[in-house]
């Protein structure tokens, strides 16, 4: 997440965009169509500014950080394989989970991580104790 917040300006600009779905004063949510066309620009070599001014975002508003983090969150879209999600389509990412089977199996994995961490907190917590017994 950037550390610059948008002004209200700021946000009525960027909801001008019918590429942006969604804007808070900390996050925008860009369509997945946004996303495919600015996938095309990145492989056809074009700069990070250049695509988003082609694509009617002014890159001054979003700044250095919220571009390369777009950068690197739409290339992790195109890893994943399953095409580019927004707000209209996250749900479908979650139908895996529908499963009842599926779902209990995440819900172990998920539980068997936290205890993981929780002992690790401990033996963080442990450490910081026999540093101050010394």
């Amino acid at each position: 997440m950037a550390n610059k917040k948008f002004t209200e300006e700021e946000m009525n600009h960027l909801r001008a965009s019918p590429h942006v779905l969604h804007v808070t004063p900390s996050i925008v949510h860009f369509s997945a169509k946004f996303k495919e066309l600015f996938w095309s620009s990145i492989l056809e070599g074009k700069p990070l500014r250049k695509i988003v001014i082609d694509l009617g975002i002014d890159p001054d508003i979003l700044g250095e950080n919220r571009l390369s983090g777009l950068k690197a969150m739409i290339r992790s879209e195109v890893r994943a394989g399953k095409g580019f999600r927004d707000l209209k389509t996250y749900g479908s990412y979650l139908n895996y989970y529908t499963n009842p089977e599926a779902k209990v199996k995440y819900l172990e994995q998920l539980l068997a991580y936290k205890d993981q961490e929780i002992e690790f907190l401990k033996k963080i917590i442990s450490l910081g104790r026999e540093e101050e017994e010394s």
